[in-house]
């Protein structure tokens, strides 16, 4: 072949290849910035949506404040009854017309609980003026936050036909169960958002993305008023189209101009579609309760080996009905978390209640290889609810399944004298730090530390627990052990 043809034919295919090849690279580097911004607008809109179901959490909080605090009767007791009773008043104060505090009543007695709301809500007597504004867009109604030495503080008050401040300082930790439990528990795409305070601590946060202390966040939203010392922030890994890029540029120098224009047309359709898809998958699990999933597999795939191993089902069966109970526990703690619960006292034995929560539990923990050692010397009739007792002893026994497998161990002593009855629950687990051990009665802290890596569980058991032991008038504590952790549970006999 001639120089001269060989030039020619260099240059028909060199020449389109060079031009497609800078023309596939504009291409990509213009699909790498679109493909950033709509990544970057879909996560925005993400956090604006949760932050519109914190909002309409909130709305719905006002509102039911606002009936609660539509009352004209100013007696002392008839107020303190309407804090205890009412599950997110924590504390319920009244001004008159001229700024004199009512209640808690100046004149006293106040309780300890009142006297330290007095002395924490300081600064807010002294800035009563906020409660008097007149004229245009003055409001008769709102919320006012501020921060003292236990943290964030937040009170809702109203004025009255009569000029009277009707005022309660909100249940925190009611409120940041009612917001978490309308946020998402887990999502979809590789990130983590999380819910923070003015400190920068975090309330709460969902994602499978760590990222590192000093990692900024790639879009943040801060809540409206009241809430507007909060922000939820969206963390994940910088995304990188290389391989895109690359592969575009490669078929731009192998392809003719019109099979080049296809497949980047091709590959532009995909991308929306994906993420599309990927803002449904997120809606939809979203909607999904994350816990009920283990429980509900399990049933399942022992109901199918039960089918298959006729007519030797006993195994099998004792292992559904070990995994639809710890369903219901999980439901009830969930429930019991939501709720107040009022206790329903009877008469009966100790020992046997917790001879019962045993036997469910067995299937489970023999399933472990975990040995239930009972010593029980409480037979003497009490007064208590039995199935807030259940749910004590069932939440301890779950946490050695969960936490204390590897010991091998679980032991439950009871002991009784004329006023008391003990109930202590040990094992041989990896025990819990001395700087934990108030903390872990505390809703939804979880140890960050191998004892609760890959566990999953809502964080409440050990709240939940403590709070019907101190229903009866008794308490949940954590004994100081030097193998393992010990829980002891006191009631009155």
């Amino acid at each position: 072949m001639k120089p001269k043809l060989i030039i020619v034919y260099l240059l028909i295919v060199t020449v389109p290849l060079a031009l497609l090849g800078g023309l596939g690279l504009r291409m990509a580097r213009d699909e790498q910035t679109m493909m950033r911004q709509r990544l970057h607008e879909l996560r925005a809109e993400q956090l604006r949506d949760s932050g519109g179901t914190i909002q309409r959490a909130m709305a719905e909080h006002e509102r039911a404040l606002q009936r609660a605090l539509e009352f004209t009767d100013f007696e002392t007791s008839r107020l303190r009854e309407l804090a205890r009773s009412h599950p997110l008043l924590r504390h319920v104060f009244v001004l008159d017309p001229k700024g004199r505090r009512l209640h808690p009543p100046p004149a006293g007695p106040v309780t300890p609980s009142e006297q330290e709301f007095l002395e924490r809500a300081g600064q807010v007597w002294k800035e009563q003026q906020m409660f008097y504004r007149t004229g245009e867009g003055a409001s008769n109604h709102g919320w006012h936050a501020w921060f003292s030495d236990n943290g964030f503080n937040l009170i809702y008050w109203r004025c009255d036909g009569t000029g009277h401040i009707l005022g309660a300082e909100v249940d925190r930790v009611r409120l940041m169960a009612d917001i978490v439990a309308v946020l998402p528990e887990r999502s979809t795409v590789k990130g983590r958002t999380a819910l923070t305070e003015a400190t920068g601590s975090i309330l709460y946060q969902w994602g499978d993305y760590p990222p590192s202390p000093s990692e900024s966040p790639l879009t943040s939203f801060t809540l409206p008023a009241p809430l507007n010392t909060w922000r939820l922030n969206y963390y994940a890994p910088e995304t990188r189209f290389g391989r895109r890029i690359i592969w575009t540029l490669v078929t731009g120098l192998i392809a003719v101009g019109l099979a080049l224009t296809g497949l980047a047309v091709y590959f532009y359709r995909e991308s929306t579609r994906e993420l599309r898809d990927a803002a449904q998958r997120v809606s939809f699990v979203n909607q999904v309760s994350h816990e009920l999933k283990t429980p509900l597999t399990n049933i399942r795939m022992y109901a199918e080996l039960l089918e298959d191993s006729l007519p030797e089902p006993n195994r099998h069966v004792r292992v559904i009905v070990a995994e639809s109970q710890r369903l219901s526990r999980l439901i009830a703690n969930i429930l019991r978390f939501a709720r107040p619960h009022k206790l329903h006292k009877t008469t009966g034995a100790v020992d046997g209640v917790i001879r019962s929560v045993i036997e469910d539990f067995n299937p489970a923990l023999a399933a472990k290889g975990i040995e239930v050692h009972f010593t029980g010397n409480a037979s003497a009739p009490i007064s208590f609810d039995a199935d807030a007792l259940e749910q004590i002893i069932g939440n301890l026994l779950g946490n050695i399944e969960k936490y204390a497998a590897d010991g091998k161990h679980a032991e439950i002593t009871t002991e009784q004298s004329a006023n008391t009855t003990l109930i202590t629950v040990t094992d041989r687990g990896p025990g819990i730090p001395a700087d934990q051990r108030e903390n872990i009665f505390k809703p939804f802290h979880r140890l960050s530390n191998k004892l609760t890596d890959g566990v999953t569980g809502t964080g409440i058991g050990l709240t939940i627990a403590r709070d019907l032991a101190r229903q009866h008038g008794g308490d949940l504590t954590l004994l100081p052990s030097t193998t393992g952790a010990a829980f002891q549970l006191r009631l009155p006999s």
